[in-house]
């Protein structure tokens, strides 16, 4: 029986195995994989910044690992968006790991709020696993760059090549700095990030961008310096205006790995050969404090034709795409129901009265803001039928659905738990007029040959089939999905 729930990062071992798991399955199949360090994401899971949330999730069974998720979503910007990293080891795959993990998504993406779903994903070649579950899910590529490495050290004649090719930088200067920025030019490196946030094409996917402010990049550094030492080159003219910047990142705790990230030059100084000249200065710092690190990696968008012929230049190499996609869900009430069951396999389900007529529906409701999943549906329980100390229940149903009576939602979202309890006299803690204030007005126990002689409607549609293949196969492993 495979079960989805949030780690505590602070469990040391735990959180090591998630990240095995995590790790194992982001690297598979891949020539360079570049995967965010244990010692990084780990503290960025356990110091929470000011402007993102990161929840590290994971599928286990028999209290092993098998699958893991990163779950993450701004604070600041990009209100309307998660981000989701799936990530399955080879031999656990084609089980419904990743599938349960992406539904455990898509309940807290409803519970937030949230309809924009937003991955990365890394692909050597086509046809890919992870591509291929992607656009399982329905999600769409909307923008496309090339992962590239160079080897390192770097190659001495190449660079005197390049700089023998550059010849003199007239009419800008350049200042380089290792780990954070010099008081001095922090209103400066402030405005070029935004303007890098703001130039750098982005295809098809849906991103706000806010300024970057002194405050906002001094926080910003001050975590990223606990695990990266960052080296920066920006150029000014001769004037002192700044023209464009470059950086790239050593982890502290990955010897085989540098990462090129930004460069920039401001649209009126292109044209002058900038871009190679702040490069040639960082990989300068770069010799300096490079300690075993065999891999410097970059990324450019398929589109951007100058940067990529830079790229080539200074000899990198594409082993893979890193393709950004993108999914717009309906907007979803979420709720917590449960399949009550009796030693007679009698089964407990609430009447709903709504303008298009009765509906006989399992019990549960809506999840309040912070609750998860098992904690609104012990809630929902107590106040409809007055079912309490149950043991944490199997999951067994995952059902999305559009709906007219799910005011200001398009419709609802239903994760269904199976209990097995004895026989009871249902008796919630609402009152009459509080449960038909829900649109609840009845609460009785069906027989399997109850259900299965109803012609009227049941909630789940199909609830009487899908509960003589539960009692005849047992429970699934992994939520069946149902509805849309």
């Amino acid at each position: 029986m495979i079960v989805i729930r949030e780690i505590d990062p602070a469990d040391l071992a735990l959180f090591d195995e998630w990240y095995d798991a995590f790790r194992a399955g982001a690297v598979a199949g891949r020539e360079a994989a570049l995967v965010e360090g244990r010692e990084a994401l780990g503290y960025s899971l356990r110091n929470p910044g000011p402007l993102k949330t990161r929840r590290a999730v994971g599928a286990f069974e028999d209290d092993r690992v098998l699958g893991a998720m990163l779950f993450q979503y701004r604070l600041a910007d990009n209100l309307d968006a998660v981000e989701v990293e799936i990530d399955v080891p080879p031999q656990h795959r084609r089980r419904g790991i990743g599938t349960a993990l992406w539904q455990w998504a898509v309940t807290r993406s409803a519970q937030l709020g949230r309809t924009i779903v937003q991955t990365e994903l890394a692909v050597p070649a086509d046809p890919w696993p992870g591509a291929l579950f992607a656009a399982r899910l329905g999600f769409e590529v909307e923008h496309v760059e090339e992962h590239l490495v160079v080897p390192l050290p770097y190659d001495d004649l190449l660079l005197e090549d390049l700089r023998s090719e550059a010849g003199r930088l007239d009419g800008y200067r350049l200042t380089s700095w290792a780990g954070v920025c010099p008081p001095e030019h922090r209103q400066e490196y402030a405005d070029l990030r935004t303007a890098m946030d703001r130039d750098v094409p982005t295809g098809g996917m849906t991103r706000e961008v806010l300024p970057w402010t002194v405050e906002k990049l001094e926080t910003s550094e001050a975590r990223l310096a606990r695990n990266y030492l960052a080296l920066v080159t920006m150029a000014h003219t001769t004037a002192g205006e700044p023209a464009g910047y470059t950086y790239l990142v050593l982890p502290r705790a990955d010897g085989d790995n540098a990462q090129q990230e930004d460069t920039l030059v401001l649209r009126e100084h292109r044209g002058h050969n900038l871009g190679t000249f702040l490069k040639l200065a960082n990989l300068s710092q770069l010799a300096k404090h490079r300690t075993s690190q065999r891999y410097l990696h970059t990324w450019t968008a398929l589109t951007n034709a100058p940067m990529r012929k830079v790229n080539a230049r200074f000899g990198f190499r594409a082993v893979e795409q890193n393709r950004e996609l993108e999914l717009h869900l309906p907007r979803l009430r979420p709720a917590a129901r449960a399949l009550i069951m009796d030693p007679d396999d009698r089964v407990l389900l609430v009447r709903f009265e709504f303008d298009d007529g009765p509906l006989w529906a399992t019990p549960g409701g809506g999840l309040e803001a912070g609750e998860t999943v098992l904690e609104g549906l012990r809630r929902e329980l107590v106040e409809e039928v007055g079912l309490v100390d149950f043991a944490d229940p199997v999951h067994i149903w995952h059902e999305e659905f559009v709906a007219d009576h799910a005011t200001g939602y398009d419709g609802l979202l239903n994760d269904t738990f199976l209990i097995r309890t004895d026989h009871f006299t249902p008796a919630g803690s609402l009152s009459a007029e509080e449960m038909r204030a829900e649109n609840v007005h009845a609460v009785r126990w069906w027989t399997q040959d109850e259900l299965a002689a109803y012609d009227g409607r049941f909630g789940p549609r199909d609830l009487p089939a899908l509960v003589a293949r539960l009692l005849t196969a047992g429970p699934p492993n992994t939520p069946v999905q149902l509805g849309l």
